[in-house]
């Protein structure tokens, strides 16, 4: 490794935004989740001998003065800062307060927004200077070497970035084939992790908690997702890769429990069950949780899940209508949701199901089915939100020919109602809302199952906080 240049400092952000603007309501049962995103920047950047901090605003709970004071104190020549849609706004306003005290600054924007809507992100806000469409731990490295050697930008590919006053976009970036070949995410320049982060309290089986990404990809079709930053297909790290970065969160963090937020954990099966064999061998105290389609799993690979540690698993379920699965392009049958929850059941998994209201094709009728089919399932945990046209997203395109959808990106936070079907009334998606959460969870067995939840004191809190907040926010004042 070259010297460093400590002229050539880089400095990533997460942006300053509270609970109540990316939960709303729902902000107690939130979660504080590491940006594994510029983790694996910074240590990029780390690696080819660049100064290099990460300001977590979010988790020091930092406002936009603080953070500016606190990314300005590291003297950076480039500030990265990562987006999705709910934080776009608040990564230009972040933006603009470092450029009014430093306008030599460098500003690199990245994330899922940008990768969206690069030409519309970049005219809107006119602060941001570089944007890097898709992934970034190549791009980021072209775009300093560039600016360090005054090269080119034009030569980079996946970037979008401002030349004589106009926007310039180069070609495509290709995606990364070997992700194992990335070094170990820098967990070291976060604030620590057992202190300042943890799933929500329905995703954690015991503290202290964090999460990890262990794939890249989704091979869904689901329209109402956005998958242009890594893609279709599925590109993981391997067995050995993963088992050394779990090895590394417990001896170095104590970390005891881990939420892995692969868009689906199970789609390669060889490398799960050599995770899951590696896992009871290592025989680490360890829980974990994972996301998985229902059509991806069987009674021998679950009963091998539970064996290494799994606890919970998390389903996407979205609807108890296979006509709005159909459109959705979910790809799954209410038949396999049925034997998926029974078998994880039987496996001694506990299972949590996520669901949408005011999907397109939505009727009263669909919405009612939708609830009656999350309670006759054996679920230990239920969610709902409303379906948000995200920009990037298949249905964003079409989505004011199936109802009303307010396209503002301010709004978009999965737990604002931003589309309604036609047919439908806001009133009515809002009244269907809490009727699901009353349903599902105001029955005594769900109640029950939360009392034996609470093993120990700080278990027990964060329960009971969510479930006060729940009772106050979803019955008293949305039935006022």
């Amino acid at each position: 490794m070259s010297e460093i240049n400590e002229n050539k400092n880089i400095v990533f952000v997460n942006p300053p935004i509270t609970m109540e603007e990316r939960y709303s309501k729902f902000s107690v049962g939130g979660s504080y989740l590491p940006p594994l995103g510029l983790c694996s920047l910074a240590s990029v950047t780390r690696d080819n001998s660049f100064h290099t901090k990460i300001v977590d605003s979010v988790a020091l709970k930092l406002n936009y003065k603080d953070t500016v004071s606190e990314v300005l104190r590291n003297s950076p020549m480039y500030i990265g800062i990562t987006a999705s849609t709910i934080t776009i706004f608040n990564a230009a306003k972040l933006a603009e307060m470092i450029k009014n005290e430093d306008d030599t600054i460098i500003i690199i924007i990245g994330g899922p927004h940008i990768t969206a809507v690069p030409q519309e992100t970049m005219i809107k806000f006119p602060q941001f200077d570089v944007g890097v469409i898709g992934e970034g731990e190549v791009t980021i490295v072209d775009i300093l070497k560039t600016y360090n050697h005054d090269g080119n930008l034009e030569n980079i590919n996946g970037i979008i970035f401002r030349k004589n006053n106009e926007l310039k976009i180069t070609n495509p970036r290709a995606f990364i084939k070997n992700i194992d070949s990335l070094p170990m995410p820098a967990f070291d320049l976060l604030p620590y992790l057992p202190k300042y982060y943890r799933p929500s309290a329905q995703s954690v089986k015991r503290l202290p908690s964090t999460s990890l990404i262990t794939a890249r990809g989704c091979p869904g079709k689901c329209i109402f997702c956005d998958r242009k930053v890594f893609g279709n297909h599925c590109r993981y790290y391997s067995a050995n890769y993963i088992i050394k970065m779990i090895k590394h969160l417990y001896f170095n963090y104590k970390i005891r429990d881990i939420q892995i937020d692969d868009d689906t954990f199970l789609t390669n099966k060889h490398r799960l069950v050599e995770i899951c064999h590696t896992l009871i061998e290592e025989d680490l105290d360890l829980s974990w949780n994972c996301l998985a389609r229902v059509d991806y799993v069987n009674p021998k690979l679950l009963e091998l899940m539970k064996k290494a540690g799994c606890w919970q698993i998390q389903y996407g379920i979205e609807s108890g209508s296979q006509e709005i699965l159909n459109f959705l392009k979910k790809g799954i049958n209410l038949q396999q949701v049925e034997k998926a929850i029974k078998w994880t059941k039987e496996a001694g998994i506990s299972s949590k199901g996520f669901f949408m209201v005011g999907n397109p094709l939505e009727t009263e009728k669909s919405i009612i089915e939708t609830i009656e089919f999350a309670k006759r399932l054996d679920l230990d945990d239920f969610q709902m939100t409303f379906l948000t046209p995200f920009p990037g997203c298949e249905f964003h395109e079409i989505a004011s020919q199936y109802g009303t959808f307010d396209d503002d990106w301010k709004k978009m936070n999965e737990y604002n109602i931003v589309f309604v079907p036609n047919g439908l009334t806001r009133e009515l998606l809002e009244k269907y809302h809490v009727k699901a959460f009353k349903d599902f969870y105001l029955r005594p067995k769900v109640i029950l199952s939360y009392l034996k939840r609470m093993r120990d004191l700080k278990t027990s809190l964060e329960l009971s906080k969510v479930g006060l907040s729940f009772l106050k926010n979803l019955i008293l004042k949305r039935e006022g």
